[in-house]
């Protein structure tokens, strides 16, 4: 078998998984529009192809006779790779699951069927009309959040204090939505975490559980994450247990998975969403990894071209954190890092100029940087 490895997406976010390739022997074939990307330049071979073209995507997957297809980081890369690996014949995840996983109501859905603990929640749409969904939503326990089915990294994300709020933050939701579909439910309290999984076959593997932190109310734009979080093994089994089960009812079989969930007060995990990719924000590329010593990437790679994925740890365990640059603040916090202490410094993005425009999601941020200790 020859080692061209297809990749889709050429971001800086989807770098990691180009030169971790590289770095197994893999030659890769990087396929997206030109637009001076990073991937553009470390790729061996780079394919100014729209990866939204499926009939152009299949035409020179089949001119190169790729040994594999991946991509890490984007629920958009993520259809046409599975589009691209169901033509090859190499194992995947199904139509469904795909659809579930891309779809917040749905996927909310199938999760309390399976038996796993929900809030209250509903749809909204563009012709909802708010009388009705104020009388459907009589026996929810303020506060609220609601967000569109369709989108990730924040977008539209509204947390809904009181009634008269309502109307004001479903405008807002739904002026995000490609689908104009917003899930409306009961918002609960506690800690934020992801969890980084691996999958095969059906069998799953927690890597590791990060410790989120955002902005809070009301859109939760992610400013940092921890790995390993800091649990008790007892939960962590726990943990394991539920995810599991969610993931089974959503059917996931193959690659990465992505779960994001909150610790109640009573003890209680509810899975927020599960995402079948790597947790963006250099979560799944650099601090799982550095946190868990596992070669995550070469498990996707390895997934993604028919094989088996690898639980050999390549490295010792750390403590991993990303910093997000929100502020000014922040700014003069990394450039004292780097005169002080550079030698925890891991890695650190291009910063962008910091300005006064509101953090609405994650592309506002001027820029990262991680470290391990």
């Amino acid at each position: 078998m020859n080692n061209r490895l297809m990749i889709l997406g050429t971001n800086e976010y989807q770098n990691p998984v180009i030169v971790r390739a590289k770095e197994l022997g893999y030659e890769t074939h990087v396929f997206g529009l030109q637009r001076g990307e990073i991937g553009e330049i470390t790729a061996d071979f780079f394919h100014p192809v729209d990866i939204l073209d499926y009939d152009r995507l299949w035409k020179e997957c089949q001119k190169l006779h790729p040994c594999g297809v991946v991509s890490i980081c984007s629920e958009l890369a993520m259809h046409p790779m599975n589009f691209l690996l169901r033509k090859m014949g190499i194992p995947c995840n199904s139509e469904w699951t795909e659809k579930i996983s891309t779809n917040k109501y749905l996927m909310r859905q199938v999760m309390k069927e399976g038996g796993i603990d929900s809030p209250n929640f509903m749809l909204v749409t563009e012709k909802s009309v708010i009388e009705d969904i104020y009388a459907a939503t009589s026996e929810f326990i303020y506060p609220l959040i609601c967000k569109p089915v369709d989108l990730s990294s924040s977008r539209g994300v509204f947390k809904i204090d009181k009634k008269g709020d309502l109307e004001k933050a479903l405008d807002y939701a739904l002026g995000w939505s490609k689908t104009k579909e917003v899930i409306l439910e009961e918002f609960i309290e506690g800690p934020e975490y992801s969890g980084e999984s691996i999958a095969y076959e059906g069998k799953y593997k927690l890597l590791a559980i990060t410790e989120k932190h955002t902005t809070g109310a009301p859109h939760f734009v992610e400013i940092g994450h921890r790995q390993p979080a800091l649990l008790e093994p007892e939960m962590f089994k726990k943990i394991e247990r539920i995810l599991y089960k969610a993931f089974a009812a959503m059917k996931i079989e193959y690659g990465a998975v992505h779960p994001e969930f909150r610790i109640a007060s009573d003890g209680k995990i509810y899975c927020m969403e599960i995402a079948t990719r790597m947790g963006g924000d250099c979560i799944g590329t650099d601090l799982t990894p550095l946190s868990s010593g596992y070669d995550f990437m070469g498990m996707v790679i390895n997934i993604c071209c028919g094989k088996v994925p690898d639980f050999t740890k390549v490295g010792k365990p750390k403590i991993a954190e990303i910093h997000y640059i929100m502020c000014q603040e922040d700014l003069i916090k990394f450039e004292n890092l780097k005169k002080e202490n550079p030698e925890i410094i891991w890695r650190f993005s291009k910063m962008r100029s910091i300005n006064e425009t509101p953090i609405l999601k994650s592309a506002d941020r001027a820029g990262y940087y991680i470290i391990k200790k």
